[in-house]
């Protein structure tokens, strides 16, 4: 397994320091931590970088997807009524202005493409820009 990306592959469910990653504070406690989640978006950033020179490694590939999905799914069931699922610390148009800045990381991640931190309201501190 790669040992780049220690904060993507330590949001994965059985990593030996998941506890306290981002995803394990989202889907344990249903608690957004803006500085864990800026550390994993700022793995994405450097993931994208990398697709400017070669393509993405496998085990990457599949961390970055697998938590997408499972976070998305996670932001959806907040939105849905019939689900107890919520997320506590953020509003519903902040939680959007994360989401928004997942997506574009993720797509990043494959395709290379990064704006800028200037671009955005809400900027990732780990990112100069």
């Amino acid at each position: 397994m790669n040992k780049c990306y220690k904060n993507l592959f330590r949001s994965l469910p059985g990593n030996d320091s998941w506890e306290g990653s981002f995803y394990e504070r989202l889907v344990e406690y249903g608690i957004w931590d803006e500085q864990e989640f800026w550390k994993f978006h700022k793995d994405l950033i450097d993931i994208a970088k990398l697709m400017k020179h070669r393509k993405t490694e496998w085990d990457i590939a599949t961390a970055v997807v697998r938590l997408y999905v499972k976070i998305a799914s996670l932001i959806s069931s907040h939105f849905n009524a019939n689900d107890i699922f919520k997320i506590q610390n953020l509003t519903d148009s902040e939680i959007l202005e994360f989401y928004e800045r997942l997506d574009l990381a993720v797509v990043g991640a494959f395709s290379g493409e990064i704006l800028d931190e200037s671009r955005f309201d809400l900027r990732n501190p780990f990112i100069d820009g």
